[in-house]
């Protein structure tokens, strides 16, 4: 009987990266669809039956509402701002993911170096660093342009958002979505100026700003699949019964198990 027991770390890695992307995801459009999903101040004209009068009153406006203003010219230009952001924060995850991945497989994560341990011994691996500058040079110019046009969309949806003034709803919204941009945008210029300036790899997805500081053991020695896997075999002989995993140390237990562990 084969049983394989282990896990690898890029693969650990790799799915806290993509679980953290998932809870980006929905602050990126939340936080860009501003007039969308801020709430804002309707106009609705209320017709009295058997009577010819009318009247208007003030509603929260629906998504539906913020989205088919058709009749406001600067209402939809603001919205081509809120859906340009969202395609261009999409396409900064893209290049920033694209890079993580590059991390993961090429370098890692040791705790027994500093994190600008990488600067002192990427010179050792010039393609390696090469690459590395590209990525982090456009890592860096994506959350540029990113953080100018949010700004400009930022500008124009507190406008609209102003303008139809609904009450102490709005601001709650608007704050929260607001900081969960700026925290992002600040976080990326960080990470993609402090990496490209000093040829490290500081990771945006694994906690406390982590840094790839060392290379991975796959490209320093490379190892066969056969050899990356923990079996676990179990042999019974008719006095005894072994149980031999893949190992270095013995482990014994009483009442006639014989634990023996073999490489």
């Amino acid at each position: 009987m084969y049983i394989k027991m282990k896990v690898n770390n890029d693969l650990k890695e790799r799915l806290k990266i993509g679980a953290l992307f998932l809870f980006q995801s929905y602050k990126v459009i939340m936080g860009s669809l501003l007039i969308l999903f801020v709430p804002q101040k309707c106009e609705e004209t209320i017709n009295y039956s058997g009577s010819q009068s009318s009247e208007t009153d003030s509603v929260i406006c629906s998504v539906s509402d913020n989205l088919h203003k058709t009749d406001d010219a600067f209402h939809n230009v603001t919205l081509g701002f809120n859906f340009l952001c969202v395609l261009l924060f999409f396409g900064m995850y893209f290049v920033e993911l694209r890079r993580e991945n590059w991390c993961v497989k090429n370098l890692d994560i040791n705790h027994d170096y500093p994190d600008n341990h990488l600067d002192d011994i990427i010179d050792q691996k010039p393609l390696l660093k090469a690459e590395l500058r590209k990525k982090n040079g456009r890592y860096f110019k994506i959350s540029c342009v990113t953080s100018s046009v949010y700004l400009i969309n930022l500008i124009l949806s507190s406008i609209i958002i102003y303008t139809n003034y609904v009450g102490i709803q709005a601001v709650t919204s608007y704050t929260s979505y607001v900081a969960l941009i700026l925290l992002k945008i600040y976080n990326s210029l960080f990470i993609s100026y402090t990496s490209l300036t000093g040829d490290k790899a500081l990771s945006g997805y694994i906690t406390e700003f982590s840094s790839f500081n060392v290379f991975d053991e796959d490209i320093l020695t490379p190892k066969p699949d056969a050899e990356k896997e923990s079996i676990l075999n179990t042999e019974n002989t008719p006095n005894n019964k072994i149980v031999t995993f893949n190992g270095t140390q013995e482990i014994t237990r009483p009442e006639g198990v014989n634990l023996e562990l073999a490489i």
